[in-house]
């Protein structure tokens, strides 16, 4: 059976379309969502630059993640299950400053059948942030900097918030980089990006197709890495809300702070009470606190790890439902079968 994007698959995430059956994804977590029948599922995909990684999700388990090698090849997603009906979901754990992946296409060797993509869930979430965000570092040893094998997106604050609250999550998130100027002082900030499908340059991103209901913006860590103007800081931050209001009307924003540092808190908390102070009482400061080394240890140059990430994850999430409604999934009471 023939698989085509435009029938066959769902796709979260910033996505370049101009080819519509080859579609280009940079950005963390960006995900390909498909279901079908059979017994062995294989994938096309072609990698920029060798470096990205992406999680494999079946049936709503994850269970191992790949290496995208440089250049066009065919991956073996899944074999020897059952020839009963699977979703497949495949996330880039890994930033965009890793590359890009364009995925080719899906085959199924051994016959079957593709069947709809599981449907969107109805709440939609968008994240702006750093390496944090990215989930950079998360499962190195401390003295390993670099290690994009190691970086999980999907098990990153964001990627867990956003599915205890059940939601469409897209993740603009660029390791070193503010919402003023990058770690190394250089006017470098996420804004520049925000209109660009891939980033600042690429194609134009079309706002009307995906309006989030909440924001989550964590950005100051590497503002404040270098010397900076308190003022400036808040000004930018504070401008960027301002784009954000004006592309998406009226969402809940959740202005985070922390783990690797919290010295941005005060500019946050100014930012939020310039939009508190004029009737908007929908923007919230969140303070996820700083990462507990002798209960939580290090990820990769003093990032969080698994643990801190978890940590993260679930008190935003429990902190957004408190200020929404919006539920967050309970623990299943029994264990889900895994068909193999």
């Amino acid at each position: 059976m023939e698989f085509r994007f435009a029938e066959h698959a769902r796709l979260m995430g910033r996505f370049d379309r101009t080819e519509a059956e080859a579609p280009r994804c940079a950005w963390v977590n960006s995900a390909v969502f498909l279901g079908f029948s059979g017994g062995e599922i294989r994938m096309t995909a072609e990698g920029s630059d060798g470096l990205d990684y992406v999680e494999i999700v079946l049936d709503g388990v994850a269970r191992n993640w790949i290496n995208i090698k440089q250049g066009t090849h065919e991956y073996v997603i899944e074999q020897g299950l059952s020839g009963g009906e699977h979703t497949l979901e495949i996330h880039k754990r890994t930033g965009i400053l890793t590359g890009g992946i364009v995925f080719r296409g899906f085959a199924l060797p051994q016959g079957g059948r593709f069947l709809a993509p599981p449907p969107a869930k109805v709440l939609r979430l968008e994240y702006f942030g750093d390496s944090i965000t990215d989930g950079a570092g998360i499962g190195h040893p401390h003295e390993v900097r670099e290690a994009p094998e190691l970086d999980d997106g999907y098990m990153s604050y964001a990627g867990i918030s956003a599915r205890m609250l059940n939601a469409e999550y897209h993740t603009l998130a660029i390791c070193g980089i503010g919402v003023l100027q990058d770690a190394m002082g250089g006017r470098n900030g996420l804004p520049a990006h925000f209109a660009g499908t891939l980033g600042a340059g690429t194609t134009p991103w079309d706002f009307a197709g995906y309006v989030p209901d909440g924001i989550v913006v964590n950005l100051g860590q590497n503002d404040y890495s270098t010397p900076i103007d308190d003022g400036e800081y808040t000004d930018a931050y504070i401008g960027f809300i301002d784009d954000i209001l004006r592309r998406y009307g009226d969402p809940y924003i959740f202005c985070c702070v922390g783990t690797m540092s919290n010295n941005y808190l005060p500019g946050v908390e100014q930012a939020v009470r310039h939009f508190n102070s004029g009737g908007n009482a929908k923007v919230f400061v969140v303070d996820l606190g700083l990462i507990h080394p002798e209960v939580e240890g290090w990820g990769g140059g003093y990032h969080p790890g698994y643990q801190t990430h978890y940590r993260m994850g679930a008190e935003l999430a429990a902190f957004i439902s408190g200020k929404t409604g919006w539920p967050t999934l309970n623990r299943p009471r029994i264990a889900t079968e895994c068909v193999f």
